[in-house]
């Protein structure tokens, strides 16, 4: 081989050489693995989607248990992002009743401008802020805002000019939107409560998911009782209507021609009971005298039969206090 053709391949290799390093100017090409912890992932599984903005820049690769029982989530994006290094990780749901998948938000301030940070995040970093986006209250603080930004002073003037429109009812309109001024504004001052309620829903709905197999068992003695209720429909009803022959009976045989004699013999024994109640001592002095002559008599002709009188004589006792 000629000294000139070894230059022409020492060249070439050089070329390739510096083509090589500058195709790598300080960092490895290919997608970026990142990872956050959760305290809970819900129904997060490996293969949904990492997104910034509402568009899809990677998926979730693996999901494991840490030592404080907390959800570690290993995620791949794409190469070329740049994200701020204190970006945070969201999990949040497509819709009501949709997938989860994490949203990776860069930090913004008051004004909505990202937070510059010291550098981005690379291959291998962990992403140290990481919660649930909870979506409902989301939604429904939204929903409040938008209700409680209505201003009636910005639709009088078209209320105004739509009042030949509205059959010349621009002031009673008027008075309408003041007054859903009033509640747009009373439901904003509530958004908190707003927010309890929603959360109260949700640990409802999880004690009742928890409790499924009392509630399925509920269910199934309410459905047996209902099929005996109709299948014995026709005794249930004749025991009605006995117990109502049965009433109106006792009401026209008893209580209409004895039924001042059981009201005043009523009367006076409450008049009775009433009177006993207030001597409650000398009652029980009686009680006890009695079960003590039972007693001791029988002890005096033992084995033998005998006649006993005896003279009760009402007396006022002295007070035992």
């Amino acid at each position: 081989m000629s000294i000139r053709r070894l230059r022409a391949v020492g060249a070439l290799l050089l070329a390739a050489v510096g083509a090589s390093s500058c195709s790598l100017p300080g960092r490895v090409e290919g997608p970026v693995e990142l990872t956050a912890i959760f305290d809970d992932v819900g129904d997060l599984v490996s293969g949904h989607s990492v997104q910034v903005a509402d568009v899809r820049v990677g998926s979730i690769t693996r999901i494991v248990l840490t030592e404080d029982y907390k959800a570690e989530v290993t995620m791949r994006i794409k190469d070329g992002l740049d994200l701020p290094r204190n970006s945070e990780a969201l999990l949040r749901t497509t819709s009501l009743l949709g997938e989860k998948f994490v949203e990776l938000r860069p930090l913004r301030d008051e004004d909505g401008d990202v937070v510059p940070a010291d550098s981005v995040l690379v291959d291998g970093d962990t992403i140290t802020k990481a919660s649930e986006a909870p979506e409902l209250e989301f939604v429904a603080e939204e929903a409040v805002n938008l209700l409680a930004g209505v201003v009636t002073n910005d639709l009088s003037t078209l209320i105004e000019t739509g009042a030949v429109g509205f059959g010349g009812r621009a002031v009673e309109l008027g008075r309408l939107l003041e007054s859903l001024s009033v509640v747009s504004g009373s439901l904003a001052e509530q958004t908190g409560n707003i927010v309890g309620i929603i959360d109260g829903l949700d640990r409802a709905t999880a004690t009742l998911a928890g409790g499924s197999e009392r509630v399925d068992q509920l269910l199934l003695n309410l459905a047996n009782t209902t099929q005996v209720l109709t299948d014995n429909r026709e005794l249930t009803l004749q025991t009605l209507r006995d117990l109502t022959r049965l009433a109106r009976d006792q009401n026209e045989i008893v209580f209409q021609p004895f039924g001042d004699d059981l009201r005043r013999q009523i009367g006076q024994l409450d008049a009775i009971l009433q009177i006993v109640a207030g001597q409650r001592h000398e009652v029980g002095v009686l009680v006890d005298w009695l079960a003590t002559f039972t007693t001791t008599v029988p002890l005096g002709i033992p084995g033998d039969f005998a006649q006993v009188y005896g003279w009760f004589q009402p007396a006022i006792l002295d007070d035992p206090q």
